[in-house]
């Protein structure tokens, strides 16, 4: 099936992805933080994926290797 897409410029696609991509995420974030500031940053450095995000988080939240939340 075709899509209204196909004759959009690719650069303007792409912009309205990354708007898309700040909008969902804002939504996430913000669902997180309904949870608390702790819950929200929890989840940040869980999807991050990244070993410095999760460091920092584990750092900031003095947590060891044998706390339930330490990220790794």
């Amino acid at each position: 099936m075709a899509s209204f897409l196909e004759d959009v410029n690719q650069m303007v696609i792409d912009a309205v992805i990354t708007d898309i991509g700040a909008q969902l995420f804002d939504e996430w974030m913000n669902a997180n933080l309904d949870e608390g500031q702790y819950y929200a940053d929890k989840r940040f450095a869980e999807m991050s994926g990244d070993e410095f995000i999760m460091n920092e988080f584990n750092k900031f939240y003095e947590l060891t290797e044998e706390d339930e939340d330490y990220q790794c």
